[in-house]
């Protein structure tokens, strides 16, 4: 399974309502505001991470980085308020994509339907 194959999966399963889309992992202006806000001394600060996808109703993002090779993601309620004390941003870690995918629908469920 890939990130597009559960983001077109919950898409369609929910239609316009759905509110996260994919980022281009290009664009790095959730990166660089993700390294703002938890600062040098986070253990992700240095680690190559990457922005998958964002929740267009709150600001939480989905961010991709790897842990002894293997792919481990993240989703980070950003603050947009520069750099946060200890524990903030809050985030939640999630070991495979089917992890992040029932996550997000069961978040999606109980916030918007």
């Amino acid at each position: 399974m890939t990130a597009e194959e559960v983001f077109c999966d919950l898409g369609d399963k929910y239609g316009d309502d759905f509110n996260w889309y994919m980022i281009p992992l290009t664009n790095r202006t959730f990166v660089a505001e993700l390294r703002r806000e938890i600062g040098e001394k986070h253990f992700l600060y240095n680690k190559p991470i990457y922005a998958v996808a964002k929740c267009d109703s709150n600001d939480d993002v989905l961010f991709l980085s790897a842990d002894d090779g293997k792919d481990v993601y993240y989703i980070f309620h950003l603050t947009y308020s520069g750099l946060n004390s200890e524990g903030f941003p809050k985030h939640k870690k999630f070991a495979n994509l089917q992890a992040v995918k029932e996550y997000i629908e069961r978040e999606f469920i109980a916030e918007y339907l």
